[in-house]
């Protein structure tokens, strides 16, 4: 029996890892066969895509948003709000510890930055959509608006996001997204041109093993505080969440780990009301992986492109629009790095190349942040719990007539 069927073949040659690898892989061995003409064809397509991209993202920040937001049921605001608040304070913990983390490592270490030989390729035109409104202004417009419609519901808003929602979804989806490797592709073969990706791999490999060991070390924190530092519930826990954690390393997916997820939760908790309750509302927002691994590997970049860390100031205006755009990259293929393109932009000066570059590295460790996402997620759970336990709280489901019971 063949190790490869047709249809394993195919879930392989879908995956955006193996495409986004496959495309580094062919633009670093293979660029200097290529005449320039071809090379700028590709950067042409690239640049076109990206335009493309900034066009569509103010559109994407505000319907994911204001949905998200607008979805929150009115007599059950109080608890979403709160369990979002905590979300987002984790969040923004998370991403502060590893900024500190990430100057420590980058400020210890040498780093390479990508060495240059003089050659520059540009788009064979220039291209440029409308400018319809700031990435930061649209997602603060999506907050007011998702706020305002959970509290006086509007039909006629509802249908409106909805549609904006959808929309900017089917795009990503079906357009945009399956060309990612081409997005990427162009950008990848100019920094290989210019000679800038010489020794990048060599010389950083070993942050990135730290970068990973970090993420390791401070999940095993979180166990250890979920399992009240107890070897037994170590154990018990790590054999529950392990199902999951290897579906969303595998898959990418913490969506796809949710089913998982939900039976690792009630085992841990025994309590089902609590997991289904909890679970879902964190499976798109609370992403420990995402906001350990994201700011370390953003100023990697950085110093590799040359450019200065950032000030304390924009490093925390970073974090806070982070934080934000975590309710917008929901349902959405790569979606935390997409959406955070123009945060990097606006707080850390990255260009085209730059951000071609951390999408690829991105693309590359994305197994590692998404299992990341879900175990940590699980770890919230059990923790949520102990507090909910000692401010008694109590989780109310209603028994169909409109009257709650226990």
């Amino acid at each position: 029996m063949s190790l490869f069927n047709g249809k394993t073949l195919r879930k392989v040659i879908l995956n955006p890892l193996a495409q986004l690898l496959f495309v580094i892989v062919l633009a670093s061995s293979f660029y200097s066969q290529l005449p320039d003409d071809v090379i700028e064809f590709f950067l042409t397509v690239s640049v076109f895509l990206k335009e493309m991209l900034t066009f569509v993202l103010p559109f994407l920040l505000f319907s994911f948003i204001a949905a998200a937001l607008s979805s929150i049921p009115r007599g059950g605001m109080l608890f979403v709000f709160g369990l979002m608040a905590m979300v987002s304070i984790s969040n923004f913990l998370n991403i502060l510890i590893s900024g500190s983390v990430g100057f420590f490592l980058l400020s210890g270490l040498k780093t390479s930055g990508l060495e240059g030989t003089g050659a520059l390729f540009q788009p064979y035109f220039d291209i440029r959509f409308p400018h319809i409104a700031e990435s930061t202004t649209a997602l603060l417009a999506g907050v007011v608006v998702g706020l305002v419609n959970s509290m006086y519901p509007n039909k006629y808003a509802t249908a409106a996001v909805k549609f904006i929602h959808n929309l900017v979804l089917k795009f990503m989806k079906k357009i945009f997204i399956p060309l990612l490797p081409l997005f990427v592709g162009g950008f990848l073969l100019k920094l290989c041109a210019e000679g800038k990706m010489t020794g990048f791999v060599e010389h950083n490999f070993l942050i990135c093993a730290m970068m990973c060991g970090f993420l390791l070390c401070y999940l095993t924190l979180w166990l250890m505080i979920a399992s009240s530092f107890r070897r037994k519930e170590v154990v018990g826990i790590i054999k529950n969440i392990f199902p999951a954690m290897a579906t969303a390393f595998s898959s990418m997916s913490s969506a796809a780990a949710l089913p998982l997820s939900l039976e690792a939760a009630r085992k841990n908790t025994g309590d089902k009301i609590l997991a289904d309750a909890v679970m879902p509302l964190t499976l798109n927002f609370h992403m420990v992986g995402d906001t350990i691994l994201v700011p370390i590997m953003a100023m990697l970049v950085m110093l590799a492109f040359n450019h200065p860390l950032p000030t304390i100031q924009n490093f925390i205006m970073f974090g806070i629009f982070f934080v934000l755009n975590k309710f917008a990259g929901g349902g959405v293929p790569s979606g935390t790095i997409v959406v955070t393109i123009p945060v990097l932009k606006e707080f850390f000066g990255f260009d085209d190349g730059m951000v071609a570059f951390i999408v690829a590295f991105y693309g590359v460790i994305d197994p590692i942040a998404t299992a990341g996402n879900v175990t940590a997620n699980n770890l919230f759970v059990i923790i949520f719990q102990k507090i909910k336990n000692k401010v008694k709280i109590r989780f109310r489901r209603n028994n169909g007539n409109g009257k709650p019971r226990e």
